[in-house]
């Protein structure tokens, strides 16, 4: 009987590299990091004549969710930032990666697009306050694309308008902690929240400044 050959072993690259210039390889976490492409990405541009609602996708669903929607005539954007991923060995890829987790905005026209988007397999929900959609003004949400993509100014205050509608939050200050509640709308330009906390037995609006909650 023959004897078995022994299953050759492969050196990783990054390790062949480093022994080749006589240095201890990378650490895998260190291996690469991230830094944003120098330049900025084509303008994205919001259809104003659309009632932009905020959705949530199934895990993994949102990149096709999206894709699917716009085939089917329907507005869709994933925010994303493209980076540039460099490795020790010098080597770069470009990536674009999502900025809010399993979240995608929808342009809608009427009631039955609402009723396409909420049908489709990779849409966990379209998000609801009281019988309405939660809805992004298309200025608000121009001004977040062009901060994603650098052509805007005040990218941080809306960004933290779209973090945070429909967001449940819990209030760390003040006579309301530690009650829980939902925000309903954000003045970007004074950092204030109105959130619907429930007290005596009923939903009832506040305003809060950011310093005041927190993510539930």
């Amino acid at each position: 009987m023959a004897p078995r050959k022994q299953k050759q072993r492969r050196i990783a690259r990054r390790r062949r590299e480093a022994l080749a210039h006589d240095r201890p390889p990378a650490a895998r976490p260190a291996a690469i990091r991230r830094r944003r492409r120098p330049g900025r990405p084509d303008r994205i541009l919001v259809a104003p004549d659309r009632v932009w609602v905020v959705a949530t996708s199934r895990p993994r669903w949102s990149a096709r969710a999206a894709r699917d929607l716009e085939a089917a005539g329907i507005a869709a954007f994933e925010p994303r930032e493209e980076i540039e991923l460099v490795a020790p060995s010098g080597r770069r890829r470009l990536v674009r990666v999502p900025l809010l987790h399993r979240t995608l905005f929808v342009g809608l026209r009427d009631d039955a697009e609402l009723a396409l988007v909420e049908s489709h397999p990779g849409i966990a929900q379209v998000l609801f306050r009281e019988g309405r959609a939660v809805v992004i003004a298309p200025a608000v949400l121009q001004g977040f694309a062009d901060a994603i993509t650098g052509h805007g100014e005040d990218g941080e205050a809306v960004s933290a308008v779209l973090f945070a509608l429909g967001e449940t939050v819990r209030v760390t200050a003040g006579p309301l902690a530690p009650l829980t509640g939902t925000v309903e709308a954000v003045d970007p330009a004074r950092r204030r929240y109105r959130v619907a906390l429930a007290l005596f037995g009923r939903e009832t609006p506040v305003d809060l400044g950011e310093e005041q909650i927190e993510p539930a």
